[in-house]
């Protein structure tokens, strides 16, 4: 290597001499390449560039187009260490590993060409100001290319947060039924959002939503469930209204207590602040009745507070008397303390009052 060093200064030497210019140039300067090859000079990676090429823009959205699509760009605006992140399993334990790289892979970097991606059915999306998010919509693939702008901007971060590799090592001894892996893969993400920035939990959470969406085509009423909520909740983006609809109704009918979720949709369609009367209280009541039938103790009491609370139908306290006489056989405590609230009020038991009515609401 020493020697190597020694010949390549050697050469540079001479190229400054007329008589290297005038003699020598095409036999030293093959040497001078070998030499800077052997130096590790030339790879197929791509490193922080001493060169001066022209910063393209300093708009953010501009400078990405020509990065992207020129290699010279790209090899003169990395960072001279790049942050890289990427999930590994331990054990069935997913784990983020962050390590500083002196070099990015040039074929990391070709998902940032349109063509490209498009190829792969990826989307790419370039987010003000320092940011480009490459995904596809099915939870499959995520990458975050992060910017940081100095006199021209420098990529000086690479965040992978794909997971379908892990996914198969944590769950290779397990046996899955339809959308189940969908389900778990939409989990990890939501706890990954923990290990990453603000900015790029956003799209941890879009991965998650999506990852459900996956879960619920191939069959999952869970994961159904999980989309429509993660959807509501804000976190993620909201789906159409018919669409959070079809995945309540997938959901509710193999999880009861999805039904509660799904007579609150009816009531208020997700706008919780809005303060207006149930826009659909004949569906609410009837898949609460429903929730009620496959099992589920908790749309029985919901049962009983709409009938105390009037706040789906006009308030029926011997019908609320009557539903928690009900939950008091699958629920003791909190069936015995509905009963009790209500005997200071003077409502008495009325046997001949069901809580759920042959054909009432459904």
């Amino acid at each position: 290597m020493r020697r190597l060093r020694r010949l390549s200064r050697r050469l540079f030497l001479c190229f400054l001499s007329d008589e290297f210019v005038m003699t020598k140039n095409k036999y030293v300067m093959k040497w001078f390449s070998i030499a800077l090859w052997s130096l590790g000079m030339s790879s197929g990676a791509y490193a922080s560039s001493s060169n001066a090429t022209q910063c393209p823009s300093s708009d953010f959205v501009e400078f990405v187009k020509a990065f992207s699509s020129e290699p010279e760009v790209q090899k003169a605006f990395i960072a001279p260490s790049v942050k890289h992140v990427h999930v590994t399993a331990d054990g069935k334990i997913p784990k983020v590993v962050e390590r500083s790289l002196n070099a990015i892979d040039a074929d990391e970097l070709k998902v940032l060409l349109p063509e490209n991606a498009a190829a792969a059915n990826l989307i790419i999306q370039i987010k003000v100001p320092n940011r480009v998010i490459v995904r596809d919509e099915a939870g499959h693939f995520l990458k975050i290319f992060v910017f940081k702008r100095g006199d021209c901007w420098v990529l000086n971060r690479v965040e992978d947060w794909t997971l379908d590799a892990v996914m198969n090592e944590i769950t290779q001894s397990e046996k899955l039924t339809p959308g189940e892996l969908e389900l778990k893969k939409g989990v990890i993400f939501d706890r990954l959002v923990n290990k990453a920035s603000s900015e790029s939990g956003v799209y941890l959470y879009v991965a998650e939503l999506d990852s459900y969406l996956d879960g619920a085509r191939k069959g999952s009423a869970q994961a159904a469930l999980a989309a429509a909520g993660i959807s509501l909740s804000g976190q993620a983006p909201r789906l159409e209204n018919s669409r959070i609809l079809e995945l309540l109704l997938q959901a509710s009918e193999s999880v009861p207590d999805a039904g509660l979720t799904l007579a609150d949709f009816y009531c208020d369609e997700g706008e919780y602040d809005e303060k207006r009367g149930c826009i659909n209280p004949k569906e609410s009541i009837a898949t609460l009745e429903r929730a009620a039938n496959l099992g589920s103790t908790n749309a029985l009491i919901r049962l009983g507070e709409v009938y105390e609370l009037g706040t789906v139908v006009d308030a029926d306290l011997p019908h609320a008397m009557a539903c928690y006489l009900e939950v008091q056989k699958a629920d003791l405590e909190t069936g015995t303390a509905s009963i009790e609230r209500l005997a200071t009020r003077g409502v008495v038991r009325d046997n001949s009052i069901q809580c759920i009515k042959a054909g009432s609401f459904r």
